[in-house]
């Protein structure tokens, strides 16, 4: 027997030798642009050795320990080859490759190729955004590129923002297949709008800094592009059930028909959401649809798509002090529990950090005496924003154009309470049920102006009432590329971008909580002061204000790429026309009179009397005001080289000057005709320079940057005597720099590690001129000097530490945990603290803190489909956290600490687990 034992420890001995003498390489082959598997593609390793990729574009081989030059090769594209170092276990080795002809992804969507295009950019493949998104939005995806910094503000579904290098989401490019997504008048995103995207997403690239769109106007602080899959990608369909904490169910359906007979191909996407939300009364309802046919005719490529994502959700958009939510934590911040602004607020707080102020519980019982109690969020968002667009593609030897017809056709709203905001029950929230009680049980007051049904007696004035503020636009647009190859070096792609945006905004009231109409007070809600009797409004009436707005942008662009040998760049010039208009049905009015002046019927053309000036009385159709066309240019100018110095190591630099025409949001004084005294075309700069190193088993980025902006705008709103004043500060300064590290190393054993380490110094630059603003006066009513000169740029973290492990103990069987940790991140400035004393003063600096990730999935391969389970713990410490803060909002404070604050907490411990099937 013990013979028998040393025999066999001897055979295993000699077998783990042998082993050890073999490395098994293997990995994937794909398209460098679209990121789409190539079926079939020859992978050799040796003379007369090879094999080729399956149908996932993937393959494997085992070789003698030594050295290797591993040759890929595919008709249509360019061979691509690597040495590598065979020394024992595994080797990941990853080809993509570039068509030897323009293909649509590369001249429509400006993807950034690996050691060939100069700026700095990360790819989230569709693995990772299926195994990490969980419940979050896309944006949180990207809290592990370097320079990012994510947060889901008040908690809602849909309410995520993500800001690149200290810029907003204001300015960066996002864009769908190469169609731009930002909102016109203030290049917001409302991630909401397509909330089921993922399910059809081929990729993800973020380009930072300049980047390489060839938009006409394209953004500071980077570009965002999601690609969908489409007739290029493999036949596919997939079914998945996602469940998780606070009633989370989501169901996605995704299927992809490749390449059919007669050059058809469809793709398809269909999710919907339900969930109470783990922020109190972020309860979400949405539905998603997404459907792309298109059609191959010889070298032309017809696409027609559509996408919408109909939706109804509660939200939490007010800060809080920090007390509000958790009195111990506040402490320990340093907040100074017997501060008047705390002692004097009728709210205790220590409601805990799930705490949501703006719901709460009502009986509506006017007509059912038996009603039961139902929660009731008075800060809801609906909304449908379907998007359409047209695509054809041609492409020929040398030649390719792309036409994209677009269109969006939004309509929806957000809700807010108005009225009696200050009753609170015990619990902190809205006592509703008083309030509907108020309402139906109240002295009925009816105006001497009322219409014969509101003067019965039967009907009841509701003094508190929740009041939608619609937003209802129609976009079109159109972007037209032609690309030239004039050889294997040379091309030149040149294009016309035009857009046009028109908005119309009003007030409804949505719930009028047990009664029968609303008077609006023109005072406070900027109703006709003309016609007292327009104001009494029932739920669906117009009431408010009615503002129209138009955006009309008419841009062209070019760009020249250089690519041979060891060098490649690119030279880009855009300019553009934007135009912008205003109108208002209720915006012709020269005072606002006194309540005692409602009790007078007038009729049209009546004259009144009110301070010894006399007003007439106008129709409608004569109140409708408009402003005349204003117009501004803008431009930019950019360039890029890269240098590779080997088959491992390459370098690039870029920079270039941008002329940004200001949005209207920054034209314009808040919802008034007011243009902003000194607003004109922005001016910033900006260079980059990196270093990459890429070897088999590790890769790894340094990049530098620095970005000025010479006239920023800067826009807040404040009450000053009890009236909403907007405060516009037009040529503010800004410089934003830093330096970015991020590396992988994949281990010859089971697991993989990635890191990345983010500096940045953001700071504010200069003194400008503060320009104060209310609604009915077109010129400033004051203005102040405020410094900000050396003052941290807020609103996200700058600097940022990131790192995973993800292990593979067998095929198809992964779990990863990924830490993040953020620090010097500054509170969200309110540039008229920055006065007298507090001149060029830093706001209050939110605690650093980090979050752990737990993320694991079994693929189950049958024979004809394969099984996926997945799960995921987000804050898996369940750590206490601020994600978002203002400072120096609270009411009477003014000391750049947590006492002054008012932040979003972020949120706790979530989990989501997954089935689903693919085939």
């Amino acid at each position: 027997m013990r013979r028998f034992t040393l025999i066999l420890f001897a055979v295993m001995l000699t077998a783990v030798a042998a082993h050890a003498q073999k490395t098994r390489i293997y990995g994937v082959v794909k398209d460098a642009s679209s990121a789409e598997p190539l079926i079939s593609a020859n992978v050799v390793y040796a003379e007369g050795k090879g094999v080729v990729t399956d149908l996932d574009g993937r393959y494997f081989f085992d070789v003698e320990n030594g050295d290797y030059t591993i040759q890929v090769t595919y008709i249509g594209y360019e061979s691509k080859s690597q040495t590598v170092k065979a020394n024992g276990g595994q080797l990941e080795l990853n080809f993509g490759l570039s068509t030897i002809t323009l293909n649509e992804v590369k001249v429509v969507a400006d993807i950034a190729l690996d050691r060939e295009t100069p700026v700095a950019f990360s790819n989230i493949e569709p693995a990772k955004i299926k195994q990490e998104l969980s419940s979050q939005e896309i944006p949180m995806l990207l809290n592990s590129t370097p320079g990012v910094y994510a947060t889901q503000q008040g908690g809602g579904a849909g309410d995520a923002r993500v800001t690149i290098r200290g810029f907003s989401q204001r300015n960066i490019s996002v864009q769908i297949d190469g169609v731009p997504m930002n909102d016109m008048e203030n290049g917001w995103v409302y991630w909401s709008n397509w909330f089921g995207l993922d399910g059809v997403t081929q990729r993800i690239q973020v380009q930072r800094g300049l980047g390489a769109s060839k938009l006409s106007i394209p953004a500071v602080g980077g570009s965002m592009n999601i690609i969908t899959s489409g007739i290029t990608s493999k036949r596919s369909t997939e079914i998945n059930l996602t469940v998780g904490n606070n009633g989370l169910i989501r169901t996605n359906i995704s299927y992809n028909s490749g390449r059919l007979p007669k050059g058809w191909g469809v793709t398809a996407a269909f999710a919907y959401d339900r969930q109470n939300g783990w922020v109190d009364a972020t309860w979400a309802s949405r539905f998603f649809y997404f459907v792309k046919l298109q059609k191959q005719i010889g070298n032309h490529t017809l696409s027609v798509s559509g996408m919408g994502a109909p939706q109804e959700r509660g939200q939490r958009s007010w800060m809080q002090p920090i007390f509000m939510y958790d009195r111990d934590y506040a402490a320990s911040l340093g907040v100074d529990l017997d501060h008047t602004s705390v002692t004097s607020n009728p709210l205790y707080g220590n409601y805990g950090t799930r705490y949501n102020q703006q719901w709460g519980n009502i009986i509506r019982n006017r007509y059912d005496s038996n009603a039961m109690m139902e929660q009731q969020n008075v800060a809801v968002n609906f909304y449908h924003k379907p998007i359409f667009n047209f695509k054809h593609f041609w492409a020929k030897d040398k030649w390719a154009v792309s036409n994209i017809i677009y269109g969006s056709f939004g309509k929806g709203g957000g809700t807010q309470l108005r009225g009696n905001t200050a009753a609170f029950d015990a619990y902190g929230q809205y006592d509703l049920t008083a309030l509907y009680s108020e309402n139906i049980t109240g002295t009925q007051f009816v105006p001497p102006f009322d219409t014969s049904a509101v003067n019965d007696t039967s009907q009841y004035k509701s003094r508190n009432f929740i009041l939608a503020n619609m937003n209802n636009h129609y976009w079109y647009g159109l972007l037209s590329t032609v690309n030239h190859k004039f050889n294997s070096a040379w091309d030149l792609a040149v294009g016309v971008d035009f857009r046009s945006f028109w908005v119309e905004r009003y007030s409804t009231p949505y719930d009028l909580l047990g009664g029968d109409y609303a008077v609006i007070n023109p005072t406070t809600m900027q109703g006709d002061l003309f016609d007292p009797s327009d104001n009494v409004k029932r739920e669906g009436d117009v009431a408010g204000y009615r503002a129209n707005t138009n955006v009309y942008t008419a841009g062209v662009f070019a760009q020249l790429e250089y690519s041979k040998d060891k060098i490649s760049g690119f030279i880009s010039l855009s300019g553009a026309n934007n135009s912008y208009k205003r109108s208002d049905q209720y915006r012709k009015r020269d005072l606002v009179l006194s309540d005692t002046t409602y009790l007078q019927a007038l009729g049209i053309n009546d004259t009144i009397v009110h301070n010894g000036q006399s007003y007439t009385h106008q129709s409608s159709e004569a109140r409708i005001a408009t402003t005349d066309w204003i117009h501004f240019q803008g431009g930019t100018a950019k360039m890029g080289v890269n240098y590779n110095f080997n088959s491992h190591m390459n370098v690039f630099v870029n920079g270039g000057v941008f002329f940004r025409p200001p949005t209207i949001s920054d034209v314009y004084a808040g919802t008034s005709f007011n243009i902003v005294e000194g607003v004109t075309t922005e001016l910033a700069w900006g260079v980059e320079l990196g270093y990459s190193v890429k070897y088999p088993r590790w890769a790894a980025n340094l990049n530098l940057y620095r970005t000025t902006w010479e006239n920023r705008p800067v826009k807040t709103t404040v009450p000053i005597g009890g009236t909403p004043t907007t405060i516009n500060i037009p040529n503010l300064g800004s410089v934003h720099q830093g330096v970015e590290v991020d590396a992988v190393y994949k281990t010859p054993w089971f697991f993989d590690i990635e890191g990345l380490i983010s500096y940045g110094d953001w700071r504010w630059k200069g003194k400008a001129l503060a320009y104060y603003y209310q609604d009915g006066n077109d010129v400033p009513i004051d203005s102040v000097d405020v410094d900000a000169d050396g003052v941290h740029v807020g609103d996200a973290a700058q600097f940022q530490v990131a790192g995973s492990i993800k292990i593979k103990p067998v095929k198809d069987v992964y779990i990863k945990g990924q830490i993040t940790y953020f620090d010097n991140y500054f509170s969200n400035f309110n540039p008229l603290d920055l006065q007298g004393g507090n001149r060029g003063r830093d706001s209050w600096k939110v605690p650093s803190y980090y979050l752990l990730d737990i993320h694991a999935g079994w693929t189950i391969k049958l024979k004809k489909m394969d099984v996926i389970l997945r799960a995921s713990v987000l804050n898996v410490l369940n750590k206490t956290y601020i994600s978002d803060a203002d400072n120096n909002s609270v009411s009477g404070t003014q000391s750049f600490d947590a006492t002054a604050a008012q932040v979003f907490m972020g949120q706790g411990r979530r989990w989501t687990a997954t089935v689903g099937i693919k085939f």
